[in-house]
């Protein structure tokens, strides 16, 4: 298997584009507008950075984490169907073994809170 980017770089990644959004607002005291979000921005920043399936699948389940049931059902559906559609494309129980212990259980984890696993 070709090396991948773990759970814990894509999530740190994640967060830093999260906070690196809340900053800008706070120091320009831009106002959030309806839709507006800081998980959207972390995504869109990473959303075409990775190859790997496994890769994806990580961002997806962040995404889905981290909006934490507050994002639209229209937003929420798009990384569902992502989640479901990458799921069917690779065997997670192989790729799980290639994972650390500890970057499985999260991923697993996350998988199961969000209904997946």
């Amino acid at each position: 298997m070709e090396e991948s980017v773990t759970y814990g770089e894509i999530r740190a990644w994640f967060l830093g584009g999260y906070y690196n959004y809340c900053r800008v607002k706070l120091s320009h005291q831009y106002p959030w507008i309806e839709g507006e979000s800081e998980v959207g921005y972390a995504y869109s920043e990473l959303e075409n950075s990775f190859d790997l399936p496994i890769e994806k699948l990580m961002l997806e389940v962040l995404s889905l984490i981290l909006s934490a049931g507050r994002s639209s059902e229209k937003v929420q559906k798009y990384h569902q169907d992502d989640i479901s559609e990458l799921l069917r494309k690779i065997d997670l129980s192989s790729v799980l073994e290639e994972l650390p212990p500890d970057e499985a259980a999260e991923l697993v984890g996350d998988l199961r809170v969000l209904g997946f696993y």
